[in-house]
């Protein structure tokens, strides 16, 4: 890989001296380390608007018991931003990972084994389920929300 490749790493300096694949392999370790990083932080990231939703949801229903329509509506309005905060970040956690698996790939072809090329070609197809799954979690919320300001809207005008 060298300069012909935009987008590829060049790895290549000759420069470098005799311990270029030892601190290429410690380079390797810390970029993977970070992958795992950033897999930690978005599952935690899904835990806290996980929690914070049904916080806000939870209390919108009990709200909805007291007839107190404006609370709800803007109960909701506040869970559909933190909602749509949580798709943003999913998204942007997801292309996050792709990039570095990207370069992880592209640093695997300078060790004996590219192994985490290997995982993604015999998995890829159940990792793309898992990630598909994980962004529609904020837009049930967001459908929940939106049902529930409906709801409050049809009792405010006495249709229901």
């Amino acid at each position: 890989m060298g300069e012909d490749n935009k987008g590829s790493i060049s790895l290549i300096n000759e420069d470098y001296g005799d311990s270029f694949r030892k601190d290429l392999l410690e380079q390797y370790k810390l970029f993977v380390n970070t992958s795992l990083d950033v897999t930690s932080k978005r599952l935690e990231s899904n835990k806290f608007h996980l929690t914070l939703n049904s916080i806000v949801f939870g209390f919108s229903t009990y709200v909805a018991i007291l007839n107190q329509y404006y609370v709800i509506i803007l109960l909701s309005i506040i869970g559909i931003l933190i909602s749509a905060v949580w798709f943003k970040n999913v998204l942007a956690y997801r292309e996050l990972n792709r990039a570095k698996f990207v370069v992880i790939h592209e640093l695997e072809v300078y060790l004996p084994a590219r192994l985490f090329k290997y995982e993604e070609d015999c998995y890829l197809d159940r990792y793309h389920e898992l990630t598909s799954l994980e962004k529609y979690y904020p837009i049930i919320f967001i459908i929940l929300y939106l049902a529930l300001v409906i709801i409050t809207i049809l009792n405010i005008c006495g249709i229901l």
